[in-house]
């Protein structure tokens, strides 16, 4: 496959990885709580998943879970109580979040628990490996090795869910950045924890299909 159609590649999975969902409000959640330079780590947990997502399609088992009823279900409605339990608390905490002190800050705003969040939001979409499993046959092409070519792709995957979920991180650092007053960003995390509650409730009513 040439440069032309690793560009269309990576441009798709961006403008795919673009659309607002729970990953990008987390990272723009979090950066707008720490500031960007801890968004990363929460970029590295939702590269992290879409990477083992992304492993996974290209090792057949996306075959695997779009056929397993039981198991998609496991995963889709484990996936939105835990979007739906993130929304409650960002809500609950709203205030708090736009208050902390430098100590408190530093204590919610470790790494590997920012790392955590970033991944299992990623991790608990099971349509991700569907989506990668449709998505990936359209780039193969036969003139070359299917396996590194898949390879190719997966690392692609990873490099674009870091990018843009770094990038909404830096857009919620830019707004705390701009030292708006405290009602507003309240409003601003009762906002994106309402709409983790109704990602987490638009993925449970979703159909399968």
């Amino acid at each position: 496959m040439d440069t032309h159609y690793w560009f269309v590649f990576l441009s798709t999975v961006l403008g795919v990885s673009l659309i607002p969902g729970p990953s990008t409000f987390m990272a723009f959640a979090h950066g707008a709580t720490f500031g960007w330079g801890r968004s990363v780590y929460t970029a590295l947990g939702n590269s992290t998943a879409s990477l083992l997502q992304a492993t996974a399609a290209s090792a057949g088992l996306g075959v695997i879970i779009t056929n397993s009823a039981t198991l998609f279900l496991v995963i889709k409605y484990a996936g939105a109580v835990y979007l739906i339990y993130l929304g409650i608390q960002m809500w609950r905490s709203a205030a708090l979040r736009v208050s902390l002190n430098s100590e408190a800050e530093h204590h919610n705003g470790r790494p590997q628990k920012l790392f955590v969040g970033g991944f299992t939001v990623a991790i608990s979409n099971p349509k991700a490996i569907a989506f990668f499993t449709a998505l990936f046959p359209q780039f193969l092409s036969s003139d070359g090795n299917g396996w590194m070519q898949l390879g190719m792709m997966v690392v692609l995957v990873g490099v674009g869910a870091f990018a843009v979920a770094l990038f909404y991180g830096c857009v919620g650092a830019w707004v705390r950045g701009l030292e708006l007053s405290r009602s507003f960003m309240t409003r601003v995390h009762k906002t994106t924890g309402g709409l983790f509650v109704a990602s987490g409730f638009g993925l449970a009513a979703a159909r399968n299909g």
